[in-house]
C-alpha cells in the first residue's frame, strides 16, 4: 500500500509539472496529463508492487507506442480515403480497404506479443485486470470530458 501511494503521488507530481509550457501546444499537455491519470488508475487498479511497475511500465509504454503508431497510420488512411472517395478508382478503393486490414492484423498480432511479454512480468489475472481497468479509465474518461463539455480525441486517441 505505501508502495503504491509513494508511486501514485509521483504519477501526481509528473501530472502537474506537464502542464502546457511555452511554445508546447495546449492539446500535448491534455495528453500528457490524460496519460499520467491512466498510469495512476492502472496502477491502483492493478495494485501494482515498486518491483512488478518497474517491469511493467517499459513493457507496456512500448506497446501504447506501437499500437498507437499503427492507429494512426489506419486513421490517416481512413481520412484520406474518405477525403478522396468520390474521385478514387475501385482500385483505389479496394488497397485502402485492404490496408484497413492489414492494420487490424498488425494491432491483433501487436496485443498477441505483447500480452506474451506480459506474462513475464505480471500474472494472467493481472492482464485480464489490466483489460478492464483500460475500459474502465476510458469510460471515466469519457464521462468527465463528456460533462465538461469537452471533445474527446479523435477515435479513442488516450
Amino acid at each position: 500500500m505505501k508502495n503504491t501511494l509513494s508511486i501514485l503521488l509521483l504519477l501526481l507530481s509528473i501530472s502537474v509539472s506537464a502542464q502546457p509550457g511555452k511554445g508546447r501546444p495546449k492539446r500535448d499537455g491534455i495528453r500528457d496529463r490524460i496519460k499520467a491519470q491512466r498510469v495512476a488508475f492502472i496502477t491502483e487498479r492493478l495494485a501494482l508492487t515498486s518491483e512488478e511497475a518497474q517491469r511493467f511500465w517499459p513493457v507496456y509504454n512500448e506497446f501504447t507506442e506501437q499500437f498507437e503508431s499503427i492507429k494512426k497510420r489506419q486513421r490517416d488512411n481512413r481520412s484520406a480515403t474518405n477525403n478522396k472517395l468520390a474521385i478514387m478508382s475501385d482500385k483505389e478503393v479496394e488497397k485502402s480497404l485492404a490496408d484497413e486490414l492489414v492494420a487490424q492484423q498488425q494491432m491483433v498480432d501487436l496485443q498477441r506479443q505483447y500480452q506474451q511479454e506480459l506474462l513475464k512480468v505480471i500474472s494472467v489475472k493481472k492482464i485480464a485486470m489490466l483489460y478492464k481497468a483500460e475500459h474502465d479509465f476510458k469510460l471515466e474518461l469519457l464521462k468527465k470530458m463528456r460533462d465538461s463539455g469537452q471533445r474527446p480525441p479523435p477515435d479513442d486517441d488516450f
